[in-house]
């Protein structure tokens, strides 16, 4: 078992597969904000803790489960997490020029031309935040990337 302190687990540089040779970095998630990306997906379906909201949001989509949809939404390792919330937290670095976050200065530019702040990650198309989310979450929780329960199970109680 590794270290319990998510700042002591970051990735290397990860390729992008859609645009090489960029690539990006990213970190375990702490606890809090693990919960803080459930909570986010859960936004105000169900009552209950956000820690327990991706098992709930799981149990109630295999209930009948027989939908190809559904069947692929229970496969889904980022089923019951806030995609953006799992990149804003975990994403520590890219190749890119742009920085990740919007600095006070290019806002107050920004501004002053009439147009609003750009937040970068809110600027990523779909494809680069479900790889940068799947990124993080492989990391935070692997035990999500298992073919089969039993697998997943094992590297849960390993993890």
């Amino acid at each position: 078992m590794g270290s319990p302190f998510a700042s002591q687990s970051v990735s290397n540089p990860i390729p992008l597969p859609f645009d090489p040779p960029q690539t990006v970095t990213v970190r375990k998630l702490t606890g809090r904000e693990c919960d803080g990306a459930a909570e986010a997906h859960r936004d105000n379906l169900a009552g209950g803790s956000a820690r327990s909201w991706p098992a709930v949001f799981r149990r109630a989509l295999e209930k009948g489960a027989t939908d190809p949809e559904v069947l692929k939404a229970i496969a889904d390792p980022l089923t019951g997490y806030d995609r953006f919330a799992l990149v804003r937290a975990g994403l520590v670095a890219w190749s890119y020029p742009q920085p990740i976050k919007t600095s006070p200065v290019t806002a107050a530019v920004q501004a002053a031309d009439g147009k609003p702040p750009v937040d970068p990650i809110d600027d990523l198309d779909d494809e680069a935040v479900d790889f940068i989310a799947t990124e993080v979450l492989r990391l935070t929780k692997p035990h999500l990337f298992h073919a089969t329960l039993e697998d997943a199970e094992v590297a849960r109680k390993n993890a």
